[in-house]
C-alpha cells in the first residue's frame, strides 16, 4: 500500500510553501518602506541637525533652521515662498477650472472631441525636459516664435521696447505660469473626463426630463458623482507650492530673475553643496505642507457626500 504524505497545514489551511510565498510578498514592501521612507526621513532629520566643519560632521542643533530665518529677508526666501504659492493660485484658479470645463465638453462629445483628446495627451507623453526646452526656445529673444511674433510686437507698440520675457524679472514668472497651465491642464482634463464617463445616463436623462439644463447637470449631477476624483486632483494641487521646481530650473536658468521657488531653493542648497541646510529647508517645507494638505483633504471630504452608483 502506498502511503500518501499529507502536507502540514496551519490553522488557516496554508502549506509551508504558501506561507513562505506570503511572507516574501509582505517582506519586500516592508523593506522598501523601512529603507526609503523611515530611514530616508530619519536620515534627513538627523542631517538637518548637523554641519560639516573642520573635516568632520558635528552636531549644531537647530542652527540650520535658525540660519533660514536669519537670512529670510536678505536671501530672498520670502519671495521664493510667494512665487511658490502663486503657482498654487494659477493651477487652482486657472488650470483646474479649465481642466474641468474641458473634461465636461469632452464628456458631452463636442465636435472634434476625439482629436482634442489626442492634443491634450501629447504633452504628457513627451518628456518634461523636452517640453521645457521647446517652450524656452519659443520665448527666446534670439528668434523664438513668441519673442519675435505678434505678442512681442504688441508690447513693443505699447511700451516702446521689445521684451525679453524670460530674462526680465517683471515678466519671467508670467511666462512660467503660462507654461504651467499649458503643460498641466490636459492631464487633469483627461482624468476628470474618465470619471465623467461613469455618470449614469439614466440619471442625466431623468434630470433633463425634469427641466435641468447643462448648468444644473454640471453642478448638481456631474460634480457630486465625480467628486472622489476631483477631490483627489484638488489635494494633489495643494502639493504644488511645496514641490514645483522644474519650470524655473529648466526654463528660467535655474531660478534666475525672481523665479526661484522654495523647492528649487532646497535643491540648489543640496548642489552647493550644503546638504545640511538643504535638509533643514526640506524639514521646514514638510512642517508646513503636511498640515496644509491634510486640511485641504479634510475640507474636500466635507464638501460632498460620496455618491454610490
Amino acid at each position: 500500500m502506498v502511503k500518501v504524505h499529507k502536507k502540514k497545514l496551519d490553522k488557516y489551511g496554508n502549506s509551508w510553501s504558501r506561507r513562505l510565498f506570503i511572507i516574501a510578498l509582505i517582506t519586500i514592501p516592508l523593506l522598501n518602506f523601512a529603507v526609503f521612507t523611515v530611514y530616508g526621513n530619519l536620515g534627513g532629520i538627523i542631517l538637518s541637525l548637523k554641519q560639516f566643519r573642520g573635516g568632520s560632521e558635528i552636531w549644531v542643533g537647530f542652527e540650520n533652521f535658525a540660519r533660514f530665518f536669519r537670512d529670510f529677508n536678505t536671501k530672498g526666501y520670502g519671495h521664493s515662498i510667494y512665487v511658490s504659492f502663486m503657482y498654487l493660485l494659477i493651477v487652482g484658479g486657472i488650470s483646474l477650472p479649465l481642466s474641468l470645463i474641458t473634461a465636461f465638453f469632452l464628456y458631452k462629445k463636442v465636435p472634434f472631441s476625439k482629436y482634442l483628446v489626442i492634443i491634450l495627451y501629447i504633452p504628457n507623453i513627451i518628456p518634461g525636459a523636452v517640453m521645457a526646452e521647446f517652450y524656452r526656445r519659443m520665448w527666446d529673444s534670439g528668434g523664438g516664435v513668441v519673442a519675435t511674433g505678434l505678442l512681442n510686437q504688441l508690447f513693443s507698440f505699447v511700451e516702446g521696447r521689445e521684451i525679453n520675457w524670460l530674462t526680465v524679472r517683471e515678466y519671467a514668472n508670467q511666462a512660467l505660469w503660462i507654461y504651467t497651465v499649458w503643460f498641466g491642464f490636459g492631464f487633469n482634463a483627461l482624468l476628470l473626463w474618465g470619471a465623467m464617463t461613469r455618470v449614469p445616463q439614466e440619471v442625466v436623462e431623468s434630470a433633463q426630463l425634469d427641466g435641468a439644463g447643462r448648468f444644473t447637470e454640471f453642478f448638481r449631477i456631474t460634480i457630486p458623482i465625480i467628486w472622489p476624483t476631483l477631490s483627489m486632483v484638488i489635494v494633489l494641487t495643494a502639493t504644488v507650492p511645496f514641490s514645483i521646481y522644474m519650470q524655473p530650473l529648466l526654463i528660467a536658468n535655474n531660478g534666475d530673475y525672481g523665479t526661484r521657488t522654495i523647492a528649487l531653493l532646497a535643491m540648489q542648497e543640496l548642489k552647493r553643496p550644503d546638504p545640511y541646510f538643504s535638509a533643514a529647508i526640506h524639514i521646514l517645507i514638510a512642517c508646513v505642507s503636511i498640515p496644509f494638505i491634510l486640511i485641504v483633504k479634510k475640507l474636500t471630504e466635507k464638501a460632498f457626500d460620496t455618491v454610490e452608483l
